[in-house]
């Protein structure tokens, strides 16, 4: 009788132990090869590259208007024709039927902006500061979908663990029945306390049973975001290391060069100076270099030109120049100061909310360090107390009601260490996000 109390005590102490027994005896799957897979595999990252590759291919001298125009044309009609001619004079009349008159005609025309005003190299530029705009916008989608991936996998590993915990409450209310099963039947309990027993078992392994389930939606959940089969089975480490190394004037150091978002902000204000300057380059005339060729042929079989072929080259300048638009560059104009104001403007209250953001983790992120040692403290006291419960229950000096009540503060103060955890390392997640530092490559 005593080894199988042992046996119970130490599934309680060692539910580690067991959580790595049962990570060996599947596929498991590492943090790494999660981010690793998310930054591979899932669908936002790829959507946000394949974004990017647009904007990398408007960098072009084309695309800003730098390289001339070519156009090319050429026909061929046929027609066919009954016609009666009267000549002046006495030279009498000449009916021809199905008379065929074929043209021929071939040309080309290059022309090419010699001034606009400098505008081009304004566009030229733009496009250039999108293309940023949008890697960086890419970095923060990779960003957010690792950060989701670490919290979510946390999240599993916290999952995992808590369904060990109530796997260790199971074992410990089945001893609680053997022990008042025992007792009632040397006559020392009653039968209320075997009942009740029975009750809290069925309870924990309710609990246990759900739990169950929620770790299967949060697996389908994951393998979702790692763009894998929802069924795929797999199981997590034990447990994810916390960073408590991290220092808030370091974080916001970094931040300051390196988060995305601020960068963004940034370029916006470059991209609105630069669409400022296209549009003033407007109030510029245009001047275009022009040069074409022309090649046409003509046979007919009635009329007084029996063939007719030339080949003309043409060459000029053309200028042109908006006199009155209805003031509509000048209203441009002045929206695009506008937006300038407002695109710096954003950038102070993006690098102020950044700021609050970083103070704001940093505190959840310490508080949460502090919960672990002291949940720690707690967790340790709290299975040297049902070691001691088991002990007097067995020997009858408390009741089941007092055995459960510790059971309870066991499984409480096991979920409160696991929940500190968990917040601490979606506090440092979320940190090292906003600092750019998440994403090994990152920018700075």
């Amino acid at each position: 009788m005593r080894h199988r109390f042992v046996l119970a005590l130490l599934l309680v102490l060692l539910p580690v132990l067991l959580l790595a027994s049962t990570t060996h005896a599947q596929d498991l799957l590492t943090l790494d090869e999660a981010v690793a897979r998310v930054l591979e595999e899932n669908y936002t990252v790829r959507t946000a590259r394949n974004t990017l590759e647009i904007a990398e291919n408007n960098v072009t001298l084309g695309n800003a208007g730098f390289l001339p125009s070519l156009s090319a044309s050429a026909g061929y009609t046929e027609t066919i024709s009954n016609t009666e001619q009267q000549f002046l004079g006495d030279r009498g009349t000449q009916e021809v039927d199905g008379a065929k008159t074929t043209r021929q005609n071939a040309g080309a025309s290059l022309r090419w902006t010699a001034f606009d005003g400098l505008g081009r190299f304004a566009t030229y530029d733009r496009l250039q500061a999108e293309r940023t705009r949008t890697a960086l916008q890419t970095e923060t989608t990779i960003d957010l979908a690792v950060a989701d991936v670490v919290i979510a996998y946390t999240d599993l590993v916290r999952l995992q663990q808590q369904l060990e915990v109530l796997r260790g409450a199971v074992e410990i209310s089945e001893e609680r029945l053997r022990i008042a099963e025992a007792r009632f039947d040397l006559g020392s309990a009653s039968e209320l306390e075997v009942r009740q027993a029975r009750v809290d078992l069925n309870t924990d392994r309710a609990e246990a049973l759900r739990l169950e389930s929620s770790l299967v939606e949060a697996k389908a959940d994951f393998n979702r975001q790692l763009a894998r089969p929802t069924g795929e089975a797999f199981t997590v480490a034990p447990e994810v290391d916390v960073d408590a190394s991290l220092s808030l004037e370091a974080l916001r150091v970094r931040a300051v060069d390196a988060n995305p978002v601020v960068q963004q902000a940034e370029q916006r204000v470059t991209i609105a100076a630069l669409t400022r300057r296209e549009i003033a380059a407007e109030r510029f005339p245009q001047l275009d270099l022009t040069l074409g060729t022309n090649y046409a042929n003509l046979e007919a079989e009635s009329g007084f030109l029996v063939s007719n072929r030339s080949v003309d080259l043409s060459y000029g300048l053309a200028l042109s120049y908006d006199v009155f638009d209805g003031l509509n560059r000048r209203r441009r104009l002045q929206n695009a100061r506008v937006e300038e104001r407002n695109a710096a403007l954003n950038v102070q209250d993006v690098r102020a909310q950044l700021d609050a953001d970083l103070a704001r983790l940093f505190a959840s992120y310490q508080n949460s360090l502090e919960l672990i040692a002291l949940e720690r403290q707690n967790l340790e006291a709290t299975r040297l107390n049902v070691e001691v419960a088991l002990e007097r229950f067995r020997l009858g000096t408390i009741t089941s009601v007092e055995l459960r009540e510790v059971q309870e503060q066991l499984i409480r103060a096991e979920s409160r260490l696991l929940t500190a955890q968990f917040e601490a390392k979606r506090a440092e997640t979320e940190l090292r996000r906003l600092a750019g530092t998440l994403v090994p490559g990152d920018a700075g």
